[in-house]
């Protein structure tokens, strides 16, 4: 909290103090004026265009680690916020690191999108640790985030503690057949998660895998649709458990469309 503020701040009428918000972006509100005094606080709270910000997207506009970080110091206070998109920013580990610690104190951030931020294995590590404490996200992109099997390991362990993430979207990453099977061991123990994107990843079905266990993890028909595109190119797998994964007719029907394709050796 700053050490000195005005003292004619202090006794600003609160209407003069909404109409100099008036004038501000939502993003700056957001930053910048939390923290600066108990009385703004108070303030902030009572204002309208900041008791509605629901939403924030920053995608695409190169904020890296360093920006992030003022984001999710900010994040730890807010209680307003509930989607959080921040597409193609390069945060990097270091700037997962900082979401994972606002994380740990936030708990009305249900949407996180951090597709195409350069996370990697470490990264994902961090969001993990946060995952595994967190009661509040549902969803989560990860796309595009270099990940490899070692932070979907720790992913999948998050996984196995969460009682809320209820979508995980994996895409293009570098999941091979290991990253795979700690994904099945993880969901063993998953009673929440609904939707689990692995399109466009290297687990490698069509060299190695022979036996994938998805049961009892309710991936629904979507999830079912997922599987399929990526056993449509697989070669080796002799078995597949899919028992209880609340599978129906159309779900089916994308796994009998990959298996007319798919050709055993």
């Amino acid at each position: 909290m700053t050490a000195k503020v005005s003292s004619s701040f202090l006794t600003l009428p609160v209407e003069n103090v909404y109409r100099i918000l008036d004038h501000l972006d939502e993003l700056t509100i957001f930053l910048s004026l939390r923290n600066v005094c108990m009385r703004l606080n108070t303030i902030v709270d009572t204002y309208n265009r900041y008791q509605t910000l629901i939403t924030l997207n920053l995608s695409t506009n190169d904020i890296g680690n360093r920006g992030v970080q003022y984001i999710a110091n900010a994040l730890q206070y807010n209680r307003t916020l509930t989607t959080l998109i921040l597409i193609c920013n390069d945060i990097g580990p270091t700037g997962a690191k900082h979401l994972s610690m606002a994380l740990t104190k936030n708990n009305t951030l249900r949407t996180l999108n951090l597709r195409w931020n350069n996370i990697g294995p470490n990264g994902a590590k961090w969001l993990a640790d946060a995952l595994e404490t967190n009661q509040a996200l549902t969803t989560l992109n990860l796309c595009e985030n270099l990940i490899d099997a070692e932070g979907i390991k720790h992913l999948a362990h998050a996984l196995s503690k969460n009682k809320t993430l209820t979508s995980l979207s994996l895409v293009s990453n570098k999941i091979d057949v290991d990253g795979a099977k700690y994904l099945a061991d993880g969901l063993q123990h998953n009673q929440t998660l609904l939707i689990l994107n692995l399109a466009k990843t290297e687990m490698g079905f069509e060299e190695t895998l022979t036996s994938l266990n998805f049961a009892w993890n309710e991936m629904g028909n979507q999830g079912a649709q997922y599987l399929a595109d990526a056993l449509k190119n697989n070669r080796t797998l002799r078995q597949l458990d899919l028992c209880g994964s609340q599978i129906y007719d159309l779900g089916a029907e994308y796994l009998f469309d990959a298996l007319t394709i798919n050709r055993v050796r």
